[in-house]
């Protein structure tokens, strides 16, 4: 089940022991960087549970992001910790290949764990890899090594069928697209914010996802990780109210055209 709700809202946050998974997109001031505001709701309501906070990054660059997000201070304010991928990512994971071949990467094994719940949080970002980066992909790629997150760029199919396939494996998520503001154009770094004002919310991402893109005027059938999840079969979900009546029509990123090459995979 999906839901929406203003963007400044408490959100129904289930009050258990939580993995946080943020989609970072740069280690310097950033548009398009989870907001503040939003971390510190999110901590603030699941005070007295046992926290992390994660997101996949190089090393000296996941330093610099904690920093200019200020995420040591709400950190330390609400009792939570920040871990790295590259010291916690151990649990071994074996993928396939669009054709037929193994790859294996390192991620958090937290993040497979079924008794913990997963907080993800991404904004809509207008994207050259993933044309709207949504929950799912931060569900899949910001648990992992940074290194192999780099090393599943084989090409947009091979990208987004890893990104289905790993999300598959993860059980027991609260998926959150902070819309406060959606990046437009050329994002993260050179798109341009646009206020919308909604958080869209669910369990499970691939569905928060698909109705997030529809409010955003873009076919759910173009991302290719929504096509690999769903095997082609697309589901009937229903927009809630709030997403209907606040529908737009988001500018994507110039390269939309090479990104939908995995059609012709």
């Amino acid at each position: 089940m999906v839901e929406a709700y203003p963007a400044d809202a408490d959100l129904p946050i289930p009050k258990r022991d939580a993995l946080v998974v943020l989609a970072v997109h740069s280690y310097i001031p950033s548009q398009s960087n989870p907001r503040a505001e939003l971390v510190e709701m999110l901590l603030r309501s699941l005070q007295g549970r046992d926290v992390s906070i994660t997101f996949s990054m190089p090393k000296s660059y996941f330093e610099k992001a904690v920093k200019i997000m200020g995420l040591e201070k709400l950190a330390a304010s609400y009792g939570a910790k920040i871990i790295q991928p590259q010291q916690h990512a151990t649990y071994r994971l074996e993928l396939e290949t669009p054709r037929g071949g193994k790859i294996a990467v390192k991620a958090i094994g937290a993040a497979f764990d079924e008794s913990l719940l997963k907080i993800v949080v991404s904004i809509p970002v207008s994207h050259p890899q993933t044309i709207l980066y949504l929950t799912m992909p931060a569900a899949a790629l910001q648990i992992l090594d940074p290194k192999d997150a780099q090393g599943l760029y084989e090409g947009f199919r091979a990208l987004y069928k890893y990104i289905a396939e790993i999300y598959r494996l993860e059980k027991n998520t609260f998926c959150i697209a902070d819309g406060k503001f959606v990046i437009e154009g050329d994002g993260p770094i050179k798109g341009f914010q646009r206020y919308w004002g909604i958080a869209v919310v669910g369990e499970n991402c691939a569905e928060v996802d698909y109705a997030t893109a529809q409010a955003l005027g873009v076919s759910p059938e173009d991302l290719g990780y929504l096509y690999f999840y769903y095997g082609g079969v697309w589901p009937k979900l229903k927009l809630p109210q709030l997403l209907e009546k606040n529908k737009i029509q988001v500018k994507l990123t110039s390269n939309v055209g090479i990104l939908l090459s995995w059609k012709r995979g």
